[in-house]
């Protein structure tokens, strides 16, 4: 999830993409790939161009492009033209807004799209039931274009529609996780920070290579790209990054993890937490109460933190500030607890 400066973040500061690749999301079929495979759609970044590099099929293209087929086959019992893609989104959860992404497509984008939506058990079929939660609107190539979504239902699968065929570079559905209380037994540990759950980064001292939002990824970072690194500090002062838990709750471990950062890790941390109700970032009366004290920390390892928790262990939490000092870069932040289920 690097950082794209020319991007409009109207929902990506805000939700977490819950189609992300990085997340579980997936392209599970659609009605023509010809030019580039649909699997594109969820993966990170706009999408890149290599100009004058060509394949079979023509002009190689990061995204979902479908053959040209206006005029060209028969028209669906609506009397449009259109090609479709269902996707599984990798986080359950209600959806604010869609990014369709039409970066590097120019001349070969789509005139409208449309976006339905269902929630099913297991996988969709030719019984499924879709809801339109985009009715077909007019898109810009070469652009994001950027749709609210008003439902407050939660989903598990998307169909993407586009008119009447071209390209689509990436494909994003910003929101929120639905957590079912049914999939976690009584008295388990759960990763209040992670992105499954609900957790997100929303404020960073410095964000010049990377964003914070990666710290609450699943799985180990797969290179430094993957983990929130700041640039080089040229004064006295620290880095700084507030997660927002997905889940209220108490701490009772944490796990700290420099993978792939060898070079650039911080010298040591310190992780501070609140209860705090209100919009946290810009607020004043925010009072942080330390967790882990300044810890020296060490190059692409896994650090674990147990007895070092200096909390109440029966205080509860909404956000976490982690510190590193003077600057560099931490893969993962993994904050264990039991959740408050009554407040989420």
């Amino acid at each position: 999830m690097s950082i794209e400066e020319d991007s409009d973040d109207k929902y990506s500061s805000r939700y977490i993409d819950l189609l992300a690749e990085q997340v579980g999301g997936r392209a599970l079929a659609c009605s023509d790939e010809w030019f580039a495979e649909c699997s594109n759609l969820v993966k990170p970044g706009r999408g890149i161009f290599k100009e004058g590099v060509f394949v079979d099929s023509g002009q190689w293209m990061d995204g979902w492009e479908s053959r040209r087929s206006y005029g060209r086959r028969m028209c669906d019992i609506s009397g449009e033209n259109f090609d479709w893609c269902i996707l599984r989104l990798g986080i359950y959860g209600v959806i604010r807004g869609f990014d369709v992404d039409t970066n590097h497509f120019k001349g070969n984008a789509p005139e409208f799209i449309s976006i339905e939506a269902a929630s099913v058990k297991a996988e969709v079929d030719e019984n499924t039931q879709w809801t339109e939660l985009v009715a077909k609107s007019l898109t810009s190539a070469h652009s994001q274009n950027l749709f609210e979504c008003n439902s407050d239902l939660a989903w598990t699968h998307l169909r993407l529609k586009m008119y009447p065929d071209g390209g689509i570079a990436r494909f994003r559905a910003y929101g929120e996780a639905k957590i079912v209380r049914e999939n976690f037994i009584e008295g388990e540990l759960v990763d209040l920070a992670s992105v499954m759950n609900g957790g997100r980064g929303i404020d960073a001292s410095d964000r010049f290579y990377s964003s914070p939002s990666n710290l609450v990824m699943p799985g180990r970072g797969v290179n430094m790209g993957d983990g929130w690194e700041t640039k080089r500090r040229r004064d006295e002062s620290h880095d700084w990054a507030i997660v927002a838990l997905g889940l209220t709750g108490t701490i009772r471990k944490v796990l700290v993890d420099t993978a792939n950062f060898k070079g650039n890790y911080p010298d040591y941390f310190m992780l501070e937490a609140t209860h705090f109700s209100g919009d946290i970032i810009g607020a004043d009366d925010v009072e942080w109460l330390p967790v882990i004290k300044n810890t020296p920390l060490y190059a692409d390892r896994e650090h674990l933190f147990i007895e070092q928790l200096c909390v109440d262990p029966d205080a509860e939490f909404t956000h976490v500030r982690l510190n590193i000092y003077p600057d560099g870069g931490i893969s993962r932040l993994r904050v264990f607890g039991f959740p408050n289920w009554d407040e989420r």
